[in-house]
């Protein structure tokens, strides 16, 4: 799944694409579940998650593992777009329907990374990341 290349780009992370988009912005790596309507203030952008409060992730490329919670959780995503401090593009590990329908919603890129381990990623928050996701699969790529 990670795939070491040359020259500006570190790694680059095949992923299957879900909402189709292209983002470059800072990564921020959350290395577990979000609960979306308890941990992620849509009105500030940042996380209220135990170990990440404060963490920005408005503009940002917002890698996790999945959500776990409430069927809200697509209107708190659509309230933090609506109110421009939603992340730029999200990357799971596993989508659910939950995550799927807010950024479908709210038109925010997103990416599955199947069968990765994210916390080989931990390493990455606050790089730079280009995200592109055509119709069927994608990459991120760190830079």
């Amino acid at each position: 799944m990670l795939e070491k290349v040359s020259g500006s780009v570190e790694i680059s992370i095949r992923l299957r694409s879900i909402v189709e988009g292209r983002v470059e912005a800072p990564i921020v790596v959350v290395d577990d579940y979000i609960s979306l309507l308890g941990e992620l203030d849509p009105r500030r952008g940042v996380l209220r998650k135990k170990g990440y409060e404060g963490v920005e992730v408005a503009g940002k490329i917002l890698v996790f593992r999945g959500s776990r919670g409430s069927t809200v959780a697509p209107y708190i995503i659509y309230s933090a777009w609506k109110g421009g401090v939603a992340p730029a593009a999200m990357v799971v590990a596993k989508a659910d329907e939950i995550v799927i329908s807010g950024c479908v919603i709210s038109n925010i890129p997103l990416g599955e990374a199947l069968g990765l381990d994210i916390s080989e990623l931990k390493k990455y928050s606050g790089r730079r990341g280009v995200l592109e996701l055509g119709a069927r699969e994608g990459k991120l790529m760190i830079l």
